[in-house]
């Protein structure tokens, strides 16, 4: 029998050996079928093939008859593969959770360093990694935005808007610079998230679950911030992420009584 090399890597792909795919795709084709023709079409020793349908019938690939001759079954491929997919996801959401706990374990550690980004591209980078692995809360405050950086920010904003995760934002509603005027607001509006219009620093601060700080330094000529020349200082530790997050939470609730009144 002939067989699409596609066909068989993919199911390679999916834990099954070469001798093991070959076998699955002939009980396929061929419906209820004995062990020697098996081995025959699928061009396998005849001292492997009970070795190779017996782990597919482990694995759930395929059902046997116990009669004389033994006939082997595929079951639905499309039943086989949505549990497999099932069980992987399962895996992946596990391992996530546990990489995440060992993650944050060592951001806990105050560990007394900071680490110097140059460039908008890495900067960008930095900050997109640090608000998706977010847990509780999102601040970030001053007129310091990177058109990509707003499109990979949207995704996330909405995310964390479903799993109520706080995601705050104090800024200026037009930002100068170098590629450019950038309206926050309408950038935003699409996504909408807590957002305060106060005040222009060029300066950015981002505070992630106050165990993280990212400061974003700009290049200003004239009024114009050159996001062609900025550099950014990474300080994963609470001590000091959680006073900035303090002075942030301290001018939003003094904004937030400044509108209600008293």
């Amino acid at each position: 029998m002939m067989f699409d090399e596609k066909m068989v890597s993919s199911l390679q792909k999916l834990g099954l050996s070469s001798y093991g795919a070959r076998t699955y795709i002939v009980i396929t084709n061929f419906g209820p079928v004995d062990a020697t023709t098996i081995a025959s079409e699928a061009n396998i020793p005849r001292t492997k093939i009970y070795d190779v349908l017996n782990k597919l019938e482990r694995d759930g690939w395929i059902t046997v008859d116990q009669g004389r001759p033994k006939l082997f079954t595929a079951c639905d491929p499309r039943m086989v593969i949505d549990r497999m997919q099932s069980d992987l996801m399962g895996e992946i959401d596990s391992l996530s959770s546990e990489m995440s706990m060992m993650y944050d374990q060592q951001i806990k550690k105050e560990i007394p360093r900071v680490w110097l980004i140059h460039g908008k591209k890495s900067i960008t980078a930095k900050s997109v990694d640090m608000v998706s692995r977010a847990k509780k809360s999102v601040m970030m405050t001053g007129d310091l935005y990177f058109p990509e950086e707003i499109e990979s920010l949207k995704p996330i904003i909405l995310k964390a808007k479903k799993n109520q995760i706080s995601f705050r934002i104090i800024a200026g509603d037009v930002i100068k610079t170098s590629e450019g005027e950038i309206n926050l607001i309408r950038s935003f509006e699409d996504v909408q998230p807590e957002m305060i219009v106060s005040g222009k620093p060029p300066i950015k601060y981002v505070v992630v679950d106050e165990k993280e700080l990212l400061i974003v330094f700009p290049k200003i000529n004239e009024d114009i911030l050159d996001l062609n020349k900025v550099v950014a200082l990474w300080i994963p530790s609470p001590a000091i992420a959680s006073s900035m997050a303090d002075m942030f939470n301290m001018r939003w609730n003094t904004y937030i009584q400044m509108q209600t009144g008293p």
